[in-house]
């Protein structure tokens, strides 16, 4: 097979959040081809295929959805551009490329490849994956980390929707009326100051950080406006899970409803991931790390990340040993410049099979001297 071309295919597919289907199709039959057994797409449109068989199994996980917004493929000076270069088509790609050499090898394991969807905004993708119960191992999580990094922890995730409703009357008797876009920001600058007050000495990753993502209003022509809806997201530090949060958001709007009678609040938390940090010390890890050392020779550094990604829902939920690992500078990520070093993509396909070889070995060494 052609590791780059395949990589290619993917990109000339555009795939954002909710409309993967062309690229699930386009991986079930490349799987196929390649000899992939067990090739299959779910009820939400994840696709999956094996090699190998025996124990250990090992999960190699990437994302087949995308911000929006089209990047013309081209490949220029040793890049090649197209929306998720980086995140994360080149992830998955190599993932797929690596599991083939293993299956040409015969390795004494099975690897599980899944592309899953919605990762970018609902996770419905990894949801649906948990839910099929498969016996696994282990998990790596293809997004990128940087061919020289592991990443080992992220934060979570708070999105709430804040509506304020008020009185109108004619703009003329402002100085009788609140004014609804007025108070709900008046209410976001209190909850961005509570978190803050939090702030720890340790650095942003250790830190909750509210952002203010959309607000949008409604009113009558030459009316105050009577309604506003606020959306923000929080990025949450392992110290403060998503109940913390939560609590800490409708403290400050209580108190808010009582310093503001004539203002009506109503919050929805929309989606919720809690920060994970992985172990560091597990068979898998040590895989990984002794694996970029030999491919590089240098050791990785491990890394946490203020995103989030699906292995904070597979980690938190399954309490397998799991990674995160990926070609591509994830600040390219989501821009309009988004690339990918072909040359690091290259690498990361021999890091991912060396990882899964020595994870094996190490493994079934346990499992004998166990025994």
């Amino acid at each position: 097979m052609d590791p780059v071309n395949l990589l290619k295919g993917m990109l000339e597919i555009y795939s954002p959040s909710g409309k993967e289907e062309k690229l699930a199709v386009f991986l079930r039959d490349e799987l196929a081809n390649l000899g992939f057994g067990n090739v299959h797409l779910d009820d939400v449109g994840n696709v999956y295929g094996e090699v190998g068989r025996g124990f250990p199994t090992i999960l190699l996980c990437g994302h087949i959805d995308t911000v929006p917004g089209w990047i013309p493929v081209k490949t220029e000076d040793g890049k090649v551009y197209g929306r998720g270069s980086v995140d994360a088509k080149s992830s998955l790609a190599a993932m797929i490329s690596a599991a083939y050499e293993l299956g040409v090898k015969e390795m004494n394991g099975k690897v599980i490849v899944a592309g899953v969807v919605d990762e970018e905004r609902d996770a419905r993708g990894i949801h649906q994956l948990l839910r099929k119960r498969m016996k696994m191992d282990y998990a790596i999580f293809g997004e990128p980390s940087g061919i020289g990094n592991m990443t080992f922890a992220y934060k979570g995730r708070l999105a709430i929707k804040i509506r304020c409703r008020t009185e109108t009357g004619h703009v003329g008797a402002q100085h009788l009326y609140s004014n609804a876009i007025e108070e709900v920001y008046g209410l976001w600058n209190r909850i961005r100051e509570a978190f803050e007050s939090k702030k720890s000495p340790h650095g942003i990753f250790y830190s909750a950080t509210p952002c203010l993502t959309d607000i949008r209003s409604r009113r009558n022509s030459g009316s105050i406006p009577d309604e506003c809806v606020l959306m923000m997201d929080v990025r949450l530090p392992p110290a403060l899970g998503s109940v913390d949060g939560i609590s800490l958001v409708k403290d400050v709007i209580e108190q808010y409803r009582r310093d503001n009678p004539d203002v009506t609040v109503a919050i929805v938390v929309t989606d919720r991931v809690e920060p994970f940090v992985a172990d560091r010390n597990t068979v898998l890890m040590k895989a990984l790390r002794e694996s970029i050392t030999e491919v590089l020779q240098k050791a990785p550094k491990f890394i946490k990340k203020t995103g989030t990604g699906d292995m904070n829902i597979f980690g938190s939920e399954t309490g397998m040993p799991v990674a995160t690992y990926g070609p591509g500078d994830a600040h390219l990520s989501h821009t309009k410049n988004e690339y990918i070093e072909l040359e690091e993509y290259r690498i990361s396909i021999k890091v991912y099979e060396k990882t899964v070889e020595r994870t094996i070995l190490e493994h079934r060494k346990l499992r004998s001297s166990l025994n």
